[in-house]
């Protein structure tokens, strides 16, 4: 029988964080108990570097979330606004068509003043 392996990498990586901070913490602590002030400087200088990481990772996921935020909003903003579309016919003829998903109008014309008298008619695309 397969057995099937599940990884949640944020748990690795949060369990990780925590084995390094953990170790950083005892070093610290023998460093403090031997009175070893430049090692002591140092292992400080890595625990404030492990909480700019930290910092960093979380400004990542905000920096994610408004990008997915801003994708939505375009993608609304689009499907809302008015197409207007350069299409062949099965005859072979160019025709435009412009669409108005807001009011569900839509228009096939053989030229593009037609179009624009259709749109400034029905008052679309605002």
């Amino acid at each position: 029988m397969a057995t099937a392996l599940h990884f949640n990498l944020d748990e690795i990586d949060a369990q990780h964080r925590a084995a390094i901070a953990a170790s950083l913490t005892r070093r610290l602590e023998v460093a403090k108990a031997a009175q070893n002030f430049q090692l002591i400087a140092l292992l400080e200088q890595e625990q404030q570097q492990l909480g700019l990481v930290k910092k960093q990772h979380g400004l990542a996921l905000v920096a994610k979330v408004k990008q997915v935020w801003n994708s939505w909003m375009d993608a609304i903003a689009h499907h809302s606004m008015l197409s207007i579309d350069q299409i062949m016919s099965d005859s072979g003829t160019v025709l435009w068509r412009a669409y108005d998903p807001r009011t569900g109008k839509t228009l096939y014309a053989e030229s593009e003043s037609e179009v624009l008298q259709w749109i400034e008619d029905n008052d679309l695309g605002r």
